[in-house]
């Protein structure tokens, strides 16, 4: 906009000789005003700044779009060759995700920070703490006397035990996955107010190892391998459910309590015997008291008057006498001495009960013919061990 500025308007004279108008401009305004000169130029600067941070942010928001559709594609791509590996079925559709931006840039560790050394010693460091905890537990947690109330014959039940030994062992489970098995299995028995027969020992007994393996194992049996390999298909899918229902809410959910196989582990390690022995001889006594302990639930007169903790103090005080044969260096009196200290049993008792599980070690073809699945599958030498 151009501002005319008439001179008559100033106090010249009109008749005074009229000059030409002159056009006041804003450059004309800005040359004669230094400070709005400043002002502009700063001005400008501004502008020009902004423009550059918008443009620079517009290039990022750009390029964060292309990589978006970039993984989209790739997304795309890999559902595609999915596609053609999968059978088509008529109204399958696929529906796409695709990653935040902010969970694209997140890293896994390969593996853990502690070593195998450190967790040993974390391990050893609750040992205690654990072992005595599950002491504590033990008269509501240990089955005892639990074929009482049924009419189950204990031969029976040693047969039962010994075909769990066979399937879990075929099945590759763990030995802990055993312990529980059995101790849900008596555990039951126990609680159960309804009187069981020999007809219902089959289902129970699947149907523990069942529960077992759920609870322990990470890759479990499936009910049908259940219903099929192991049952043959003389339950039913509907049976073993039931059952199972009835066991978890008799035992009143209970998996948690420390089995025969927990004991003695925790015995070992909070009496400190591996530094008292060599490597090898320490193995040899793991794998005795493995023997022993499953040994040991097939005789209902032991396992169903005794609590864990007793019986895994003197199975150990059994393998120490073994191992004491081994190496000359290693007394096993004195040992166990310690050992009863420690966990606070008595040590005439120990000694009586050690004396019924070593008879039952010398005599167990004789007091359970026929039942083999133990030696098979747990058996062992000394040369075993040095290969």
């Amino acid at each position: 906009m151009e501002i005319k500025y008439n001179r008559s308007l100033s106090g010249v004279p009109e008749n005074q000789q009229q000059q030409p108008l002159r056009r006041i401009t804003k450059t004309y305004i800005e040359n004669r005003d230094p400070v709005r000169k400043n002002l502009t130029m700063l001005y400008n600067e501004d502008t020009q700044q902004i423009n550059k941070s918008m443009l620079s942010s517009n290039n990022d928001l750009r390029r964060k779009m292309m990589n978006q559709e970039r993984v989209k594609r790739s997304l795309n791509q890999d559902v595609l060759e999915d596609k053609e590996n999968v059978p088509q079925h008529k109204g399958l559709t696929t529906k796409l995700y695709t990653l935040p931006q902010e969970l694209q840039n997140i890293t896994l560790k390969p593996k853990f920070d502690h070593t195998i050394q450190e967790n040993k010693n974390l391990q050893k460091f609750y040992t205690e703490e654990i072992f005595f905890y599950l002491k504590e537990q033990e008269k509501k947690s240990t089955p005892q006397e639990f074929l009482k109330n049924h009419s189950i014959p204990s031969n029976l039940r040693a047969k039962m035990i010994d075909w769990m030994v066979e399937v879990l062992c075929s099945y590759k489970c763990t030995d802990q996955t055993f312990f529980v098995a059995v101790r849900t299995l008596d555990f039951y028995f126990a609680k159960s107010e309804k009187q069981l027969e020999v007809s219902d020992l089959h289902l129970c007994g699947v149907t523990s190892m069942f529960i077992a393996a759920k609870y322990e194992e990470i890759h479990p049996m499936k009910l049908s391998v259940v219903y099929e390999k192991i049952a043959h298909k003389k339950l039913t899918t509907d049976q073993i459910k039931k059952k199972e229902s009835d066991i978890l809410q008799t035992i009143g959910f209970d998996l948690v309590g420390g089995t025969l196989f927990d004991m003695y582990n925790l015995i070992l390690t909070n009496c400190f015997i591996e530094s008292n022995l060599l490597e090898k001889n320490y193995k040899y006594l793991k794998k005795l008291c493995l023997y022993l302990s499953k040994m040991v639930l097939f005789d209902y007169e032991i396992c169903g008057k005794y609590n864990y903790t007793l019986l895994a103090a003197a199975l150990i005080f059994v393998a120490f006498k073994i191992v004491e044969q081994l190496d000359t260096t290693f007394n096993a009196d004195s040992q166990i001495k310690d050992v009863a200290q420690i966990i606070q049993v008595d040590q005439d008792q120990l000694v009586e009960v050690a004396a019924k599980i070593l008879n039952l070690a010398k005599n167990f073809e004789k007091h359970f013919p026929n039942l083999e699945n133990l030696k098979k599958f747990n058996g062992f030498q000394l040369e075993d061990d040095e290969q």
